[in-house]
């Protein structure tokens, strides 16, 4: 089962955040990762994944809590529901729910295919 390997990777990306490494964000995308965020075209590729997260950091955000509602894994894919909150120091800036799909590389590690979230704002 990925469950722990998966929630790990989850939390790999929540530290990132928290340390403002958008490199280290993107390195747990695999190449070719699509990010889907509300209100903006398709993200595609590792230099286009990290320009975003960089983005993401230098306007304020500076982590969250990544928070599973469902996982189904299929051999060497899983798909997650979940529901986040992204923050700024103490202060929420969003909350709203995800679907990502993980994808198993050759070597065993689990890697973000594709991530897409829409706020809970409207």
């Amino acid at each position: 089962m990925a469950a722990s390997t998966i929630d790990e990777l989850k939390a790999t990306l929540v530290r990132a955040l928290e340390r403002g490494d958008a490199t280290l964000a993107a390195a747990l995308y695999e190449p070719g990762a699509r990010l889907l965020p509300p209100g903006a075209p398709v993200i595609t590729g590792e230099d286009a994944v990290r320009d975003f997260w960089q983005r993401r950091i230098d306007g304020g955000s500076d982590g969250g809590v990544l928070e599973t509602v469902h996982r189904a894994e299929y051999g060497d894919v899983a798909i997650e529901e979940g529901r986040y909150g992204r923050r700024s120091g103490e202060t929420l800036l969003d909350s709203g729910k995800y679907l990502v799909v993980f994808r198993r590389r050759p070597d065993g590690a689990w890697r973000f295919a594709t991530d897409m979230w829409n706020s809970d704002a409207g």
